[in-house]
């Protein structure tokens, strides 16, 4: 990882479409404007806050009345880790909105 190949090595199939993905989302990001680039920055920071406050209120729940079953506390972890990308990477960038919940 982050160490180029020796010469003449193959790519695995899997790996080039991994970094031309990387590269591509690297050049969008630097060729974005300011009002762009504030909006991915507050978005990112938002699902931070959001999963530190479920998981805190998740954590609080357990130790108050005991954990639950493991496919529950797997269900509210999952969502509590949920980011919106399902919605992010079927909508164009240009297109605004908010992010729809998952739903439940």
């Amino acid at each position: 990882l982050g160490e180029p190949l020796p010469a003449g090595a193959p790519l695995d199939p899997l790996v080039s479409l991994f970094l031309r993905r990387e590269q591509r989302q690297q050049r969008r990001e630097r060729d974005s404007g300011l009002a762009q680039r504030l909006r991915r920055f507050l978005r990112r920071k938002f699902f931070l806050f959001r999963r530190s406050a479920l998981m805190t209120l998740i954590a609080l729940r357990n130790l108050a009345l005991g954990r639950p079953a493991p496919e529950r506390l797997a269900q509210e972890v999952a969502f509590a880790s949920w980011r919106g990308e399902e919605e992010e990477e079927a909508r164009p960038e240009s297109h605004g909105g908010a992010p729809r919940g998952p739903e439940l």
